[in-house]
């Protein structure tokens, strides 16, 4: 990647002196290329869901709309613990039997992440916010954006099981240990007191404090995909075959 697609201080001062409409057209136009743009695209949503969330209120509906969310998250990660634990399981047995030829190697890969299908069903329309924030086109730029970088778009850790895994280390064991703590962080807690009420597990947490989603994003979601998947492995080569 070019050097000059890197954002330079000249372009941080830019982006700080642009409006919220101005800014989400700009990040519009840099989405042309996603692959060139990526830091600066990475950059500019940092800047909008900063601005963003100085502009947000914490009404009681606001405040209900979270709790939805942060409910939503925690009952499919539990789901897909369950699942991928259940694959495992299953798998593990094949593999054992003797029926897992030809392949040599399978992991388990569970995932959650905020997706956008179509403006009907993916995206709550609110009354307007006076943010000016084009809250439908910039939660299809964000899907759009996770996509390229997937580890920005999973909201699950430790995502894969592999074979011989030690039971402290499958989903269900592992994730629940971290679920019982509460992963808020004070610097959103003295913005926002209101929010201490909401639990906020670890998956919660991430698309808090390590996505590109706004809060006022966040309340607008209506759509969560979760996928657990089997991938078997086999890697081959010339030597394998007998002339």
């Amino acid at each position: 990647m070019s050097r000059k697609n890197y954002p330079d201080q000249l372009f941080y001062e830019q982006i700080e002196k642009m409006t919220l409409p101005d800014l989400e057209y700009f990040i519009e136009e840099l989405s042309d290329d996603m692959k060139a743009n990526h830091k600066k695209i990475n950059v500019c949503l940092s800047q909008r869901k900063n601005v963003l969330k100085n502009m947000f209120e914490c009404t009681p509906e606001n405040v209900e709309r979270l709790h939805c969310i942060s409910t939503l998250i925690n009952d499919n990660v539990k789901m897909l613990h369950d699942k991928g634990n259940q694959l495992y399981a299953q798998m593990s047995k094949l593999w054992q039997d003797g029926e897992n030829k030809p392949f040599t190697d399978f992991y388990i890969e569970i995932s959650l992440r905020i997706h956008f299908n179509d403006e009907e069903t993916s995206i709550l329309h609110l009354d307007d916010d006076k943010t000016g924030s084009n809250y439908v086109r910039m939660a299809e730029l964000l899907d759009d954006f996770s996509d390229y970088d997937y580890n920005l778009g999973n909201l699950i850790l430790h995502d894969t099981i592999e074979p011989g895994a030690r039971e402290y280390f499958k989903f269900l064991g592992y994730d629940q240990e971290m679920n019982e703590l509460d992963w808020g962080e004070p610097c959103i807690f003295n913005q926002f007191p209101e929010l201490r009420e909401i639990p906020i597990t670890w998956e919660f947490r991430n698309l808090l404090f390590y996505s590109k989603y706004a809060l006022q994003d966040i309340i607008r979601v209506n759509d969560v995909w979760c996928e657990a998947k089997v991938v078997w492995q086999r890697i081959t080569g010339q030597k394998s075959f007998v002339i």
